[in-house]
């Protein structure tokens, strides 16, 4: 019994000198502490990207399926002209770059499919000031509406309230609507959810500001516009009117914008004629 605990003994003490020696030896279940080759603390310079964002059309933004993005390639560029990139997933919406040498670097931005290819015309460009430690800095580049390559459509969604009421508690109560949507200059054919004209024309019943679902429009051109908004009491005088600068998004999910119409339309409204009914 003695002799075969000893050796049980022996066994376990070279069983741990041996998982003593792996870890030493940085095996696999220790993680290298320094992994960019450096234990000097690092600072970071992190660049982010954004489609389509607009708060001056209350756009937040649009997403990566929208346009089939994959990956985003980023490169920035010092003052010498020495280029550092980094490379991620779309859906990451960042890249970090650590240690960085002190300088003023110009920043480009190429959304890229998932073969590889760029899927912007130019890339979205713009400057950050290279991180020190214990200062890390970032940058948002958005990449503008203008450099998608190709033709796309996409969902409008949007609420309307009058003066920051819903339709029968406004100051004076609205009882019908009148749209008219532009896109690039031009009038939009598409209908709403409820088969309601954007041209002008065919007042319908005002949708109220709590319904359940916001009022929609499929198949919208994709870029920059304008939404005239007109409401109209029980005999078809118009009550409130207001035109917005607005943005229609590509692909089918984009950001539910309320347009809030200001006060009475006074002597600022429209003639109900020139809207046109059915």
């Amino acid at each position: 019994m003695t002799r075969a605990r000893s050796l049980a003994s022996v066994g376990v003490l070279v069983g741990t000198i041996g998982v003593a020696v792996l870890l030493s030896c940085g095996g696999t279940t220790t993680p290298d502490p320094c992994p960019t080759g450096s234990c000097d603390p690092q600072a970071n310079t992190v660049v982010k990207w954004v489609f389509d964002h607009y708060p001056e059309w209350q756009f937040d933004s649009d997403s990566c399926v929208d346009f089939g993005v994959g990956k985003v390639h980023v490169e920035v560029t010092d003052s010498m002209g020495v280029v550092h990139t980094a490379d991620d997933d779309c859906g990451v919406q960042q890249v970090t770059f650590q240690g960085l040498p002190s300088d003023t670097y110009s920043v480009s931005v190429t959304p890229r499919d998932f073969g590889g290819n760029p899927v912007v015309s130019v890339p979205a460009t713009g400057m950050v000031q290279a991180a020190t430690v214990g200062n890390n800095t970032s940058v948002s580049i958005n990449v503008p509406w203008t450099s998608w390559i190709g033709t796309f459509t996409g969902t409008f969604l949007f609420r309307i309230s009058w003066a920051g009421m819903s339709c029968a508690m406004a100051s004076t109560p609205v009882v019908s609507q009148l749209f008219t949507l532009t896109i690039g200059g031009q009038v939009v054919t598409q209908k709403t959810d409820t088969n309601q004209k954007l041209d002008g024309t065919g007042p319908r019943p005002c949708r109220e500001l709590t319904e359940q679902f916001p009022q929609s429009v499929q198949m919208v051109p994709f870029g920059p516009g304008t939404l005239l908004v007109v409401g109209q009491d029980g005999s078809g005088s118009a009550v409130f009117t207001h035109q917005f600068d607005v943005f229609s998004g590509a692909g089918i999910s984009n950001p539910t914008v309320t347009y809030n119409v200001p006060g009475d339309a006074g002597v600022d409204a429209p003639p109900v004629d020139a809207l046109g009914a059915d």
